[in-house]
This record gives C-alpha cells, sequence and structure tokens, in this order.
C-alpha cells in the first residue's frame, strides 16, 4: 500500500523526462500501426526507433491497445510493485521476517524507484525479471529445474535492455561460486548465461538474414558495440559514476547494506547470506563501471541486490529488538500509518509540490498550443539536438514536431515554430514573434 502510494505521487504532477516522454510516444505509435516490431519517434527525428529492442515497449503498447494510454502508468506501476514484492519474498528467505521487511523498504523507499517505477521506463520489467533470474541461485545451489527458470527469466531480462539484464544473475552466480568455492556452480551458471543470450543473438541474426537488418545495425552495432567500445560520445565516460549514482540515490537504503557489507565481513556462519549479497552487489557495480558509456538508469539494475544486502544488513539486528509481540505490533501501526499518510498525499496531489518548475511548453505557451489539434506540425529550431523538447510536444500535446537549424528549414506546412534565440536573425519576416520563455521563442507565420 505504501509503495503503491509513492508510486502514484508522481501521476499527480507535470514530470518533464525525455525517456518517459520519448517512450510513450513510440508505444503510441506501435500501437496504432500494430507493428511490434518496428519502433518509431516522429517523422523528423528517429523514424526508425533502434536505441532499444522493442520488448520492453510491448507492456505499455498491449495497455494502449486494451485498455488506452491511462493504462500504461498502472501496468508498469505493477510490474515495480511485483519486484518490490520478490524483494521482500527474498529477503525473508534469506534473512527473516523482519529482513524481508527492511529489503522491500530499501527497494521502495529511494527516490530512483517511486518517482520513475510507475512510469514508462524500461527498467520496471528489467528489474522484475532479472531478479526473478537471479532468484534461484540466491536461494541456493540450483536444481536442473532452477538453473532452467534462471536462464528462461534470464533471456526475458535480455530481451528487454540487452546485457543489463545479465547483470544479476552474472553477478549472483559468481558470488555463489567464490562463497561456496565451487567450480561447478560457475559452470553451470556460464551456460545459463550463454543461454539467455540465445533469444537476442537469434532476434539479431534473423534480422540481419531475414529482414531489413536494421536492428542489426541499429542496435546490435550502434549501441551495443558502440556503447562498449566509447565509440557513442553521449553518456558519462567516468568508470566510477555507477558508484556514485548508488551514493547519491540509494536512500535510505545505504546505510543498512553498509551494515550487511560488515556483516559479510564477519566470520559468524550466520551471515554466510550477508556475505553472499555482498559479493553479488561488489560484482554487480564492477560490471556496470566496465561499459565506456554510462547513464544513470544502468545502475539501477543493482538496486534489488543491495535492497537485499540492506535486508541482511538490519534483519538479524531488527528481529532481535522486535521480539516481543507488543513491539512488533508497533512496528505494523507506525507502516500501517505511513501508508495512509501516503495515501492521502497522493490523493491531493503533494507529488506536484516537489517536482521541478513545469516547462514552458504546459505554461506561458500553453493557451496557442491548446488551440491545435492532434497531428499538427511544428517546428523546432535550434543548432543542439532538442529530444526532450521534440518529446514534451509530441506526447503531451499529440504534436508532429519537425527540427531545423534554421527559420528558413521549417516545413511550409509549419505556421507555429519554437526558436532558440541564438537562431534568429534580426529580420524573421514572415515569421513574427507571439511569446518567449524558459529559453524559447514562439513565433507564428
Amino acid at each position: 500500500m505504501l509503495g503503491a502510494a509513492l508510486l502514484s505521487m508522481p501521476w499527480r504532477a507535470h514530470i518533464d523526462h525525455v525517456d518517459a516522454q520519448l517512450y510513450v510516444v513510440i508505444a503510441r505509435h506501435a500501437a496504432e500501426s500494430g507493428r511490434w516490431l518496428d519502433l518509431s519517434f516522429l517523422p523528423g527525428h528517429w523514424p526508425q526507433f533502434r536505441e532499444h529492442l522493442p520488448f520492453g515497449f510491448w507492456p505499455a503498447i498491449a495497455a494502449m491497445r486494451a485498455l488506452g494510454e491511462w493504462a500504461v502508468p498502472p501496468m508498469y506501476a505493477l510490474l515495480t510493485l511485483s519486484t518490490a514484492a520478490l524483494i521482500g519474498w527474498l529477503g525473508a528467505r534469506l534473512s527473516g521476517p523482519w529482513g524481508g521487511l527492511a529489503a522491500l523498504l530499501a527497494f521502495m523507499l529511494p527516490e530512483a524507484t517511486w518517482h520513475y517505477g510507475g512510469r514508462l521506463m524500461l527498467e520496471p520489467p528489467l528489474l522484475l525479471l532479472s531478479t526473478a533470474a537471479a532468484a534461484p541461485v540466491l536461494l541456493g545451489t540450483p536444481s536442473r529445474r532452477g538453473w532452467l527458470c534462471a536462464a528462461g527469466f534470464g533471456a526475458l531480462a535480455v530481451l528487454i535492455k540487452g546485457p543489463f539484464g545479465l547483470v544479476p544473475l552474472v553477478s549472483v552466480v559468481t558470488a555463489r561460486a567464490i562463497t561456496a568455492r565451487s567450480i561447478r556452480i560457475l559452470v553451470r551458471g556460464a551456460i545459463a548465461c550463454a543461454a539467455a543470450a540465445v533469444p537476442l543473438a537469434l532476434f539479431l541474426w534473423a534480422d540481419a538474414s531475414l529482414g531489413d537488418g536494421s536492428w542489426a545495425e541499429g542496435y546490435g552495432r550502434g549501441q551495443l558495440l558502440a556503447s562498449a567500445t566509447g565509440a557513442r560520445r553521449d553518456g558519462v565516460t567516468a568508470f566510477w559514476f555507477p558508484l556514485a549514482v548508488v551514493a547519491g540515490r540509494f536512500w535510505p537504503g545505504l546505510p543498512a547494506s553498509a551494515a550487511g557489507v560488515w556483516r559479510s565481513l564477519r566470520r559468524d556462519p550466520a551471515d554466510a547470506e550477508a556475505r553472499l549479497l555482498a559479493w553479488a552487489s561488489f560484482i554487480a557495480l564492477a560490471i556496470l563501471c566496465v561499459p565506456q558509456r554510462k547513464w544513470g538508469n544502468h545502475a539501477l539494475v543493482a538496486f534489488p541486490l543491495l535492497s537485499l544486502l540492506a535486508g541482511a544488513g538490519v534483519g538479524p539486528w531488527l528481529a532481535r529488538a522486535l521480539t516481543s509481540a507488543t513491539r512488533a505490533r508497533n512496528v505494523e501501526v507506525i507502516l500501517g500509518l505511513a501508508a495512509a499518510l501516503a495515501v492521502v498525499l497522493s490523493v491531493f496531489g503533494v507529488g506536484a509540490r516537489v517536482q521541478r518548475p513545469p516547462c514552458a511548453f504546459s505554461t506561458t505557451f500553453a493557451p496557442a498550443l491548446a488551440q491545435l489539434s492532434a497531428g499538427t506540425p511544428i517546428a523546432i529550431v535550434s543548432a543542439e539536438d532538442e529530444t526532450l523538447a521534440l518529446a514534451e510536444l509530441a506526447e503531451e500535446r499529440h504534436l508532429v514536431p519537425w527540427p531545423a537549424a534554421h527559420l528558413a528549414d521549417a516545413r511550409p506546412e509549419a505556421h507555429l515554430a519554437f526558436a532558440r534565440p541564438d537562431t534568429l536573425a534580426p529580420d524573421a519576416a514572415p515569421w513574427h514573434e507571439r511569446a518567449r520563455a524558459d529559453g524559447w521563442v514562439l513565433l507564428e507565420r
């Protein structure tokens, strides 16, 4: 209940987020056209979208086609809540009931989880499937069925976001092999990870051999290979960037994870789970530091393991401190009151008060944009990449923005233009200015 209220809190607010708004437009076009494997953004920008695999958009496309666009946020919130439930269950199996509760809260309370966990992002399905892939190995040495489950869920996670889908499984397999001193686990884990990569390899091979090769070229070479080698210029190149993301965004779970690390250093046999989770978390963060190009949301795939480590860190302490039924009942009351308060705050739209100020497209320019019908072309004039502005206008207003370097390049059917001031000549005829805000000039022809 607390998690659901937190996830719904941003829904009443205006949030400008390039990925979330970009992905809504992509899913909308796929839902309208019925082409689930041929993603597109805008006619003038990424008419063929190959930055990410199509499968992570399928829950949104299905929700749009079945219920409408309103159903997309609840769909992805449900995926995030499912991940939280899985983490709580795993934490209870590994560290006792209080460890499971601590792990669940460590995952749900960070802003990085609830702020975007109920929006169309690739992370909600990725975290659920990748954590499910690691679950059989976390719970012990898997049986044959356990390895099949790990490979199956790992394959689905890879189809969502490529190699990042294997980070938890690889980390937990390696950690289990280290703590158990077992080469057999390492070999079987390597086979499971290799099997998990087969569906993606077959998809790219089939696209290159039987299709137009756009996924093999655009995603395989333009995304995977270029990101790994640093050929792409966007993103952050500092190797320690994922560590900075965890240090800055995994709160309030970070101190509890540190307690888990401390327990892992003791030689008490009761802390075996803490050692496993500490190794797994360390390996996951080390893997995330390897690619040359990094983004902040890449580090989120390590949050479930860090949450379980937090549960292992404080779970035994909570179990000793809350031995009496009265104390345990008091915790239930506190959590119930917190959940009820979060529901009230969400219903009354308090989430809107903790967001950044809304963009000018939804404030200053809103009256002019409200007069336009869906599908109206509009020019975005800038010398820079303005993907956020394109996504905002396309997602919120259902317009068709066209990027242009100069006003003279604006499409003839566009009668409105948003231009950066440094692109305007002294004489902008036949355009005349209507308004200015947030570094944009609204012009009408």
